[in-house]
């Protein structure tokens, strides 16, 4: 009697099951992170539209702004001006501190702040992995400000304000800002204030240079 055949796959129907399998793996990444970019997005534009009320809601109540803003307006020479990223916690931490406590007069329920210590001024506003190759595009300088690569990650404030929580954080040493979308790195916020109306505008981090690079923390503003 003839051996009966042994049936098996050939190399090349494994080559396609293999090559089905990376097909479907790739896009079902993509498509985890593209749900990642959105959900991160749109908490990062609720947390700037909370802000945003909650200055605005301050000055409607004490008829002036936060401190770093007041100072400003008598001495404004120019139709708008750029808080620094030290002076947009100092005006966040204002309204926190309005909004809490047993004497609180609520303008903004801070619960839901995004929060880190020890964020420098920059809050991690370069392109990871890419900044070589930004530099010789001439989207950065060589003499711009580049990442440690340390970058902080970020906690509810509900979660930093636990007193016995790893996490814990005191408010004086709060830095305010969001998860940016390159793998979710602290960002901060940026803070127009324009003197001719009296009015402020609360932005994300601008990433508009960084618009073709694959690598790039803040979101571009709308």
């Amino acid at each position: 009697m003839e051996k009966a055949l042994k049936k098996g796959f050939t190399i090349v129907e494994l080559l396609v099951v293999i090559a089905i399998i990376s097909i479907l793996a790739g896009a079902i990444t993509m498509g985890v992170n593209g749900m990642f970019y959105k959900s991160r997005l749109g908490r990062a534009n609720a947390m700037k539209q909370m802000i945003q009320s909650g200055l605005e809601t301050y000055y409607a109540r004490k008829g002036e702004w936060p401190g770093p803003i007041k100072s400003k307006v008598d001495s404004a020479k120019s139709d708008q001006i750029v808080l620094s990223a030290d002076e947009v916690d100092r005006c966040i931490r204002e309204i926190v501190k309005t909004s809490v406590g047993s004497a609180a007069h609520p303008v903004m329920d801070p619960s839901g702040l995004f929060v880190a210590k020890d964020v420098d001024q920059y809050g991690c506003t370069d392109i990871h992995k890419t900044w070589d190759k930004a530099r010789d595009r001439g989207v950065v300088g060589t003499s711009d400000h580049r990442c440690s690569g340390k970058c902080r990650r970020g906690v509810d404030f509900s979660e930093a304000v636990k007193k016995r929580s790893k996490s814990h954080i005191p408010l004086s040493s709060m830095n305010f800002g969001y998860a940016g979308p390159n793998y979710g790195r602290f960002c901060r916020f940026r803070i127009y204030y324009f003197p001719k109306s009296d009015t402020i505008k609360v932005y994300l981090q601008n990433a508009a240079e960084f618009r073709d690079m694959k690598y790039r923390n803040g979101y571009t503003d709308d």
